[in-house]
């Protein structure tokens, strides 16, 4: 890694909006790789309010001379305790191939722990390099959609968990 060294923290709400806008840089950097249209974006707010985000997640920022330069979450309160639902990883794109995803993935293992697991979109192919580098494998692909834009989904888990059989739903069970 070069230039400035990230510092990683605990996200709290004041993050938000920084995060949001890491989100709607990286996610359509996202669409372009995976050969999803345009068209499929919809900002954080829409997908996950601040509410639900942290009702359901914990999760970590990276930040360069204190801002926000990506974040990491994973599903782990209420019926999610210990899950190993990775729900959120996304850089800058200013600032990809600089190590920050490896390093926020790897601090967020450790809390996954063994039943690690998460979806992510085919052709999205530094992600998945990721996550293998992280233990984790392609254990089921199928079309899926988002509002009415195709593309195909991947789910990637460790050998370890209970996600890791295909027939497993992705939610729940």
């Amino acid at each position: 890694m070069t230039g400035s060294q990230p510092d990683f923290r605990s996200f709290v709400s004041q993050d938000w909006r920084a995060i949001c806008g890491v989100y709607a840089s990286a996610a359509k950097v996202e669409l372009e790789l995976t050969g999803t249209d345009p068209g499929a974006f919809r900002p954080m707010p829409v997908e996950e309010d601040l509410e639900t985000f942290l009702h359901l997640n914990t999760a970590l920022v990276a930040c360069i001379d204190g801002r926000v330069v990506g974040f990491i979450a994973w599903r782990d309160r209420g019926e999610w305790v210990n899950s190993g639902y990775l729900s959120w990883l996304y850089i800058d794109p200013t600032h990809h191939r600089r190590g920050i995803g490896d390093l926020l993935l790897s601090r967020a293992m450790e809390a996954l722990g063994s039943q690690a697991w998460t979806l992510v979109k085919q052709g999205n192919d530094p992600a998945i390099h990721l996550y293998k580098k992280h233990g984790m494998r392609i254990v089921r692909t199928r079309p899926a959609e988002t509002r009415g834009y195709p593309h195909v989904e991947l789910r990637m888990a460790l050998p370890t968990s209970r996600k890791s059989d295909p027939d497993a739903p992705n939610f729940g069970g």
